[in-house]
């Protein structure tokens, strides 16, 4: 169909025909788009007088038509701008490159109120190449910027406010830390009978739980310390090649008691072949214990957690610790990394600790380069594999 055609099946409608001219290339058309645009268009001269102004221009700086624009701005640079050399910069990128897109600035309407506007601009030359004047469009972005400026001072703020709040941490921290170590101290001593025998056995008995109760608070304030160190980009690793069987080893003594106490059944696989890796040892072991100690208590007696390794086949090094336990819904596994979040919140809870142990177990996983992910389900456990990138993997010696 040509264009004639098109306009001719146009007409046909009610009252459209008396809008489309016949020719689209007609003065006319073009002063209706001038006329009705939405943004504001201009053309001025080099040295900042307008020349030319449709509607949408005027309403933007709050003129009541575009006469009344052109007969008040008279210069640009010193009328228009907040910023005096806002004119020269945007003349001088006209000179460099003949084009202006996205140039935003604050300017003044008639009424004094300060907005923001975003041009476009180009230059409009004769066949000779000599320059006649600037044309282009002119966009309120008042709102935008306005949204900009709120959502960087909110950000600012909640920044600040972060950062306060790992201060106190840290600082509240290190002030219980040192009463708390000789609250450990004497009462190891009082519970060991060092300087004697106590008398009264239900003393050694209140002693041991002064202890352990001191040394479960000392491990909160402990991952309060790591986690805010961890948050303010304090926290370096000390890397050092390390033997993954001897971390392995290590960990199982360590968490070994309370799996018997908790009639769990505790199984570690130690790598086939000697494996070295350059991590953090003091790290790398903080993630294990703190996966098996987790598994171990939210593990039911007569069931049992398990810790193995292997590699993918990009050469990763994978470290997973698998239980039996009572498992997690998909929602709660996204609780579950939140820093203290508590998938029980009643007050009467089973499994007492801070919600810190996965938390801090993904950071430093992190730190390492690698990455945790997590698989569960109600009644049916859970399985945490840490993953560390194949160039942590300093040799895998093959017997």
């Amino acid at each position: 169909m040509t264009r004639q055609q098109r306009l001719a099946q146009l007409s046909q409608f009610e009252g459209i025909g008396a809008h489309v001219p016949a020719d689209m290339s007609s003065p006319e058309v073009y002063r209706g788009m001038f006329e009705h645009a939405i943004w504001g268009i201009f053309q001025t001269t080099p040295d900042g007088y307008y020349l030319a102004a449709n509607p949408a221009l005027a309403r933007i700086y709050g003129y009541e038509s575009p006469a009344c624009m052109l007969h008040a701005l008279t210069d640009i640079g010193r009328q228009l701008y907040v910023d005096p050399h806002r004119r020269d910069e945007f003349v001088r990128l006209m000179r460099e490159t003949g084009v202006v897109s996205g140039f935003e600035s604050q300017v003044y309407r008639r009424d004094g109120e300060v907005i923001w506007i975003s041009e476009c601009c180009r230059e409009v030359r004769s066949a000779a190449g000599a320059l006649l004047y600037y044309e282009g469009t002119v966009e309120d972005i008042t709102i935008r910027k306005n949204a900009e400026r709120d959502l960087q001072r909110a950000k600012e703020q909640a920044e600040a406010a972060n950062r306060a709040k790992s201060a106190f941490l840290a600082n509240m921290s290190h002030e219980l830390r040192t009463p708390l170590n000789a609250i450990l101290g004497f009462a190891q001593i009082l519970r060991d009978g060092i300087l004697g025998p106590l008398g009264e056995p239900k003393y050694q008995e209140y002693a041991g739980d002064i202890y352990r109760s001191g040394k479960h608070l000392l491990d909160v304030i402990n991952d309060i310390l790591d986690l805010t160190k961890i948050e303010g980009g304090h926290l370096k690793l000390d890397e050092q090649d390390v033997d993954v069987g001897n971390v392995f080893a290590a960990c199982e003594r360590l968490v070994a008691e309370s799996a018997r106490a908790a009639g769990v059944e505790l199984k570690v696989v130690s790598p086939d072949v000697p494996m070295t890796l350059s991590v953090d040892p003091t790290r790398l072991t903080q993630i294990i214990l703190n996966l098996l100690s987790n598994a171990i208590k939210f593990t039911p007696e007569g069931r049992s957690v398990q810790l193995f390794m292997g590699r993918a086949p990009s050469g990763d090094f994978l470290m997973t610790v698998e239980d039996t336990g009572i498992g997690m819904t998909a929602e709660e596994m996204v609780q579950a990394l939140q820093p203290f979040q508590q998938i029980d919140n009643s007050l009467a809870r089973r499994y007492e600790g801070t919600g810190l142990g996965l938390t801090l177990t993904k950071l430093l996983t992190e730190l390492h380069d690698g990455s945790l992910t997590l698989e569960s389900e109600p009644g049916r456990g859970t399985r945490v594999t840490v993953s560390l990138p194949a160039q942590r993997v300093i040799a895998e010696d093959r017997l």
